[in-house]
């Protein structure tokens, strides 16, 4: 049913638009200001509208997921080439851009949850569902990859209205390829099978996605790590273009970003052989910690933290990629859209707190304070997540 190599290219040329995108505007904003606490706050902004994730599921969990996914991106295209048009004639309304991007990142996180579900419907088997995950995020790490050396070269030739017209283009060719991919796909929603699907009132239909991870053992576990671990995540990204401007070379900051992915790419070589269990997440989810920790003692040493970020990445892809697989096989179809977007504001709902903390931490020469705060969120969810395992045994 699913059309996987048109499939593939549509998420390519989306993945490469949203790539630039975020990359772009986190740089500008880095270089016009000077000053972090902007980026934070502008990130806190975008984590928002993710951790408002959870009231987005009844929504998803009603339409077709082939439909909200396609609606979705085209109007997250048209925003694009509105945002491009902003930044043309009206470049220094900071204001106006990022409402615009905040707009930007709401339908994004319709069409991700609603895409992911598409996978259930494909893949049946446990074990093929697991690589087909692992394979969808290894050429997601591949295209970041290509987006952060594009970004690199856009930002260097080109003016931010034109870098943010070739990602227009590029998301209004995805919206093309996914159409074609999800033709044969028919255009159902999800069959309600409880009485809060039964029922008009959004809030119980928002409540009882919540109330179904509270009655999975894996899923309330993961869910609270999911929201430890939104207090790091945000911190992080801010932290990258800072260590790099620090260093004195805005090269840098795509060469942190490339190391990390190429670690989350190898990890996820080797996890998409693997059957998933819960046994190997809260182990991978611990040890990530170790060279979050070591780069306190190498900030001055670009190549140093380029290994260290590596393998932070290559450790993360392997929790992150099981994990996703256990959502998928734990939950039913008509739950499916309720569960993503309550575990994406688990794992957005520390963002805005984190976002604003963490830029005032590094305007004040706070960075190794920032990542040893990092861990120990990082650590305290695979901690947690040791519970889960001794739930499923």
């Amino acid at each position: 049913m699913l059309e996987k190599k048109t499939y593939l290219l549509s998420r390519a040329t989306m993945l490469l638009s949203n790539s630039l995108f975020g990359m772009i505007i986190i740089w500008w904003l880095q270089t016009q200001t000077g000053k972090s606490s902007l980026v934070g706050l502008t990130n806190a902004i975008f984590s928002i509208t993710a951790a408002l994730s959870i009231f987005y599921g009844p929504i998803i969990d009603k339409h077709s997921f082939k439909r909200t996914s396609q609606t979705s991106l085209l109007v997250q295209t048209i925003l694009l080439f509105l945002l491009t048009a902003v930044m043309f004639w009206l470049s220094h309304d900071i204001v106006l851009t990022i409402l615009i991007s905040t707009i930007m990142s709401m339908c994004d996180e319709f069409f991700s949850p609603a895409d992911r579900a598409i996978l259930k419907e494909s893949v049946p088997s446990k074990k093929d569902l697991n690589s087909l995950i692992s394979k969808l995020s290894m050429i997601d790490q591949v295209v970041n990859i290509a987006g952060t050396a594009l970004s690199g070269v856009l930002l260097s030739l080109l003016i931010a209205g034109q870098s943010m017209l070739v990602c227009s283009c590029l998301s209004l060719i995805s919206i093309f390829f996914l159409y074609i991919a999800l033709r044969k796909i028919p255009s159902t929603k999800p069959q309600a099978n409880d009485t809060d699907d039964k029922t008009n009132n959004h809030r119980a239909k928002v409540f009882s996605g919540l109330k179904y991870i509270r009655q999975n053992r894996f899923l309330k576990y993961y869910f609270w790590s999911c929201i430890c671990y939104s207090f790091a995540s945000p911190a992080l990204i801010i932290l990258l273009p800072k260590l790099a401007d620090k260093l004195g070379s805005a090269g840098l900051y795509s060469t942190f970003y490339l190391c990390f992915v190429g670690g989350f790419l190898l990890g996820a070589l080797i996890s998409g052989k693997l059957t998933p269990t819960v046994k190997t997440i809260p182990y991978t989810w611990m040890l990530s910690t170790i060279p979050l920790l070591m780069m306190i003692f190498f900030l001055s040493n670009w190549l140093a933290l380029s290994v260290l970020i590596a393998l932070f990445g290559f450790l993360t892809s392997f929790q992150n990629i099981l994990s996703e697989s256990m959502i998928q096989i734990t939950t039913e179809d008509a739950y499916l859209g309720r569960v993503l977007t309550t575990i994406r504001t688990s794992t957005s709902i520390g963002g805005p707190i984190s976002s604003v903390v963490a830029g005032i931490m590094l305007d004040h020469s706070g960075d190794q304070i920032l990542i040893i705060l990092c861990a120990v969120f990082i650590l305290i969810g695979g901690i947690n997540m040791l519970f889960a395992k001794e739930a499923a045994n």
